[in-house]
């Protein structure tokens, strides 16, 4: 499907589209406590789940955050895995299964996603934190992020090959 819908057009479409969540993002993230789960490539550990919701609770952001998550979190990782597998399709890589390696990072983006807004519902509802899924939580965000990283290293494989077969040497 994806070979179907690589083009120039489209990626700018998807380029232009995830620029404008990432200015979303920054606009509900504007007053988020520090730290909070997102954008910690470290990841968080699971001790750290309560506390960060009760600094979200404290700051008067925990609906917001779940506006958020319920909201541009469920689009944006469609978005950012299209955008990859566009680009990577459009160089024509070898092997050609790189493309797919942006959708995984969706996957786990998706659970992180989910995970966080069971963690909120819990949280709002005054029940205990399982730990199971703090653990949970924790474990597929740091996946996301091993595969957005994965997924960075394909595009420069995808980049690297389609210079070198534009200079005749691939």
């Amino acid at each position: 499907m994806i070979e179907r819908l690589a083009n120039w057009r489209t990626f700018f479409v998807l380029l232009a589209i995830d620029l404008a969540f990432t200015i979303l993002f920054n606009v509900y993230g504007r007053h988020y406590p520090d730290p909070a789960f997102d954008g910690r490539v470290s990841g968080f550990r699971p001790s750290e789940v309560e506390p960060i919701l009760r600094s979200f609770a404290q700051c008067r952001q925990l609906d917001r955050y779940l506006a958020q998550v319920t909201q541009l979190d469920l689009i944006f990782p469609l978005v950012y895995s299209s955008l990859a597998a566009v680009l990577i399709v459009i160089l024509k890589p070898r092997p050609r299964w790189l493309a797919a390696l942006p959708f995984a990072a969706a996957f786990f983006d998706y659970c992180e996603n989910f995970s966080y807004i069971a963690l909120i519902l819990r949280y709002r509802a005054g029940e205990t934190i399982p730990h199971p899924l703090a653990v949970f939580a924790s474990i597929v965000q740091r996946l996301k992020w091993g595969f957005v990283f994965i997924g960075i290293a394909a595009i420069v494989v995808a980049v690297y090959g389609w210079v070198a077969r534009r200079r005749g040497t691939g």
